[in-house]
């Protein structure tokens, strides 16, 4: 069993921080020396990542793809003391991030803490998450749910943005998650992506048919097509894995 650890950011003042690894907590927008300490370690334990000196969004992909491997919970993109220290653990050590072959799922919304609970969910064609005070944009990232290629982007219904996923390993290989709802799209279409990379942001305001911002997440049937499923075609089996996975990452 996996050992789940609480990433929590401490300010530089702070006692506790002055034992930082890389001196400082650690997030978008941030530059210097450090930054490109961080980079080069996360290439060294297998996550290629420029080593510019800028925290960029590339570059909160690949811490988020660090902590989802480190089981640090909850996976933030944001470098504070725990993930500076397991990192910097792994890089002594050697050990190295390793390929899923697509058998790793993880949750699609970032943080999970403002996704609303399984019981406020309702089923269609996929599963409605909604979000604590209707969070969108920036606030809410859509995470890959597993690893596959981004087949497409726009469905009818769902806007103009919304990203479909073939899965390319695992149970669901071959079978298509769709995203609807979202904006803006992260990733182009024909990017292949790691469970737990960001590839789209909850959209805010109204996008394609909905009342509020919210994901509409549901997966393909085996052997049909990319999208979309009729009504409660798989919905059932989309709320087990979601559930599922809510419940293990809380």
């Amino acid at each position: 069993m996996a050992i789940v650890t609480l990433e929590r950011d401490i300010p530089l003042a702070s006692g506790a921080a002055r034992g930082m690894p890389l001196g400082r907590v650690l997030r978008v927008g941030d530059r210097g020396r450090d930054v490109r300490t961080l980079q080069r370690w996360l290439g060294d334990v297998g996550i290629p990542t420029g080593a510019d000196g800028v925290f960029g969004s590339f570059t909160r992909r690949s811490v988020l793809r660090f902590q989802l491997a480190a089981h640090l919970r909850p996976a933030s993109g944001t470098v504070g003391i725990r993930t500076a220290r397991m990192l910097r653990a792994w890089v002594a050590r050697g050990q190295r991030v390793t390929g899923d072959s697509g058998t790793t799922l993880v949750f699609p919304l970032l943080p999970i803490q403002r996704a609303l609970p399984p019981d406020t969910w309702t089923l269609d064609q996929g599963v409605d998450i909604g979000t604590i005070g209707d969070a969108c944009g920036s606030r809410v990232t859509e995470l890959a749910i597993a690893s596959g290629t981004i087949v497409g982007e726009g469905i009818d219904g769902f806007g103009p943005d919304a990203p479909i996923l073939r899965v390319d390993g695992g149970p669901l290989r071959g079978r298509y998650v769709y995203y609807g709802h979202a904006r803006p799209a992260l990733v182009p279409v024909g990017a292949s992506v790691s469970a737990g990379d960001p590839i789209a942001e909850v959209g805010c305001g109204l996008v394609g048919i909905s009342t509020s911002p919210h994901l509409e997440i549901g997966i393909s049937a085996p052997g049909g097509p990319p999208c979309c499923p009729v009504q409660l075609e798989t919905a059932s089996e989309m709320y087990a894995i979601l559930r599922r996975l809510y419940n293990g990452a809380r």
